[in-house]
């Protein structure tokens, strides 16, 4: 089990490397049903309301490059999209309209949320190993070309292009009204303008900064993979306080 679970109503949605996604009793953690593909499911699931409905739909990418819309009472396939190779990251909806997720590929795809018909195709330079972070109409994710990028997901086109270090971003960005966070292998967590590009400030760890961080209004808490958690401040990154945990710290806080 690599990636984090949903949970809505009385259902927790849980991925897994055997193929399924399963549906438990969040009160029990009886079994509701499970929905299986033919290769691992490497990335967490999002519950959304149905377009235009009251139920709740599931989507789900697969590392099959299948991203699926589930009927989240019964995991009754809704719709799907293929792409041509491999999806880690989780999807993300941007204007209740769109669903917006990278790939193996090298690609952004963003498909019609009601039906799964594909809107934009968005190149970038190299494989984008992780979930997609959003704001407004802004999509933005880290790729193995060491490259942190926005896209302008209804103009189908890049916005900007962020590079450093010749490290790849690995993890997931959290973004703000004014910055995108986001971890590299170069040992840094990187906070970037969220209109321009520009670097905002970094902060060193002593390892990998490769699980995404989580933002709160006065600061940002991240994991490194030199053991510890740390708080930084959002206005210049300055370390408010670390936690030793003593392990490789890998996961999204």
């Amino acid at each position: 089990i690599t990636a984090a679970p949903a949970v809505s109503g009385a259902l927790v949605y849980l991925s897994s490397n055997d193929g399924r996604l399963y549906a438990l009793n969040t009160g029990t953690g009886a079994e509701i049903w499970r929905f299986a593909i033919e290769d691992k499911i490497s990335s967490g699931a999002i519950v959304i309301k149905e377009p235009g409905g009251e139920g709740d739909w599931v989507l789900l990418n697969g590392y099959d490059g299948i991203t699926r819309a589930l009927n989240a009472t019964d995991g009754r396939v809704i719709w799907t999209y293929k792409t041509d190779d491999f999806i880690n990251g989780a999807p993300a909806v941007v204007d209740g309209r769109y669903v917006v997720f990278g790939g193996c590929d090298a690609q952004v795809h963003v498909v019609n949320l009601k039906d799964g018909s594909l809107v934009h195709k968005i190149p970038t330079s190299a494989q984008i190993p992780a979930s997609i972070g959003t704001f407004g109409t802004m999509a933005f994710c880290g790729n193995y070309a060491n490259q942190a990028v926005a896209f302008d997901v209804l103009g189908g086109k890049v916005a900007w292009v962020y590079e450093d270090r010749a490290l790849p971003f690995f993890s997931s960005p959290a973004v703000n009204d004014r910055l995108v966070l986001i971890g590299s292998r170069d040992k840094h967590l990187h906070a970037i303008d969220r209109k321009t590009g520009e670097s905002a400030w970094k902060f060193r760890t002593g390892g990998r900064v490769e699980g995404s961080p989580i933002v709160f209004a006065n600061g940002v808490v991240f994991g490194s993979s030199d053991g510890r958690l740390y708080a930084a401040s959002l206005d210049a990154g300055a370390e408010l306080w670390q936690l030793d945990l003593g392990e490789s710290l890998v996961a999204s806080a």
